[in-house]
């Protein structure tokens, strides 16, 4: 097989395997570079507003009244959120969050935003195995 034949099999596959988005959905350093991935995977922000009131994230923001994103400075307070929100109010009233490493966007679309920047679909509810 000539080489350059090879070198475009090569690259093709690569291409083709290294598109999709990376499963646990990475780590963000902040929440604005967590804003801007979002953002750039569809996800809609109007009214962005860092205000960091989220409990047990090192930083959080809200796009308008249906949105909030959060990063964490750990896996493990992102679980510990997960856990808290579960035996909350908020974890019984439904919904989904998309997390990942050191992160959470709460929003209507999770699954559509999860195409695109991967991560962790978690339910909320009664409806999804409660």
């Amino acid at each position: 097989m000539p080489k350059k034949l090879f070198a475009i099999l090569v690259a093709t596959t690569l291409i083709i395997t290294g598109c999709g988005p990376d499963k646990t959905g990475g780590s963000y350093d902040d929440v604005e570079a967590l804003r801007d991935a979002y953002l750039n995977a569809g996800g809609r922000c109007d009214d962005w507003n860092q205000s960091n009131e989220v409990d047990g994230a090192a930083q959080s923001g809200e796009c308008g009244m249906n949105t909030v994103l959060s990063t964490y400075l750990t896996h493990d307070a992102v679980q510990d959120r997960i856990a808290e929100t579960k035996d909350s109010i908020f974890g019984e009233m439904g919904g989904e969050w998309l997390t990942g490493e050191n992160w959470v966007i709460n929003t209507d679309d999770v699954r559509d935003i999860q195409k695109k920047m991967g991560g962790t679909i978690v339910s909320f509810g009664t409806d999804e195995g409660e």
